[in-house]
């Protein structure tokens, strides 16, 4: 019974010994690995780094300001705003989505393409209902433009 018991128990630490990796070969391996890929086409990890040509030529969305104080409005009020930009790249400019981080706040935008040069806008709502004291609300804009995300801002404060 005691060979029975001497023996299951080698076993068993045989199979988890098999199971166990060094953590440290984990990285080194993952590292060579990474080192390895050959990027210069962009292919491999950095696919999504558009190469240098890309990016002279790519859409830039150029905004007046990207931040808009309503100051102080009374709860229940709804203001709106209206971010200009510019596209200044060399390509025609399309807004993909534009998101906000509440409910409270609506964005309207057009996914018209705007040409290099030319002017175009985003529309920001706020609905101060249920909201109260200092309110910052973030809208992400996402484009085809150099960089794909950009932050509006729109800001002040609701009294009761």
């Amino acid at each position: 019974m005691k060979t029975k018991f001497v023996t299951l128990a080698f076993v068993a630490s045989l199979l988890a010994a098999c199971n166990n990796t060094s953590k440290k070969e984990d990285k080194k391996d993952a590292g060579e690995l990474i080192e390895s890929v050959n990027t210069a086409d962009n292919t491999g990890i950095n696919a999504d780094v558009p190469d240098s040509a890309a990016v002279a030529n790519a859409p830039v969305m150029k905004f007046d300001g990207d931040t808009y104080d309503f100051a102080k409005i009374k709860q229940g009020e709804k203001v709106s705003h209206v971010f200009e930009f510019t596209n200044t790249g060399k390509s025609p400019l399309i807004i993909n989505d534009v998101q906000a981080g509440c409910g409270c706040t609506t964005p309207k935008f057009s996914k018209k393409p705007v040409a290099p040069g030319e002017k175009g806008s985003i529309e920001i709502g706020f609905n101060s209902s249920g909201q109260r004291g200092a309110q910052h609300k973030i809208i992400s804009v996402y484009s085809n433009a150099e960089p794909k995300q950009l932050m509006l801002h729109l800001k002040g404060e609701v009294e009761e």
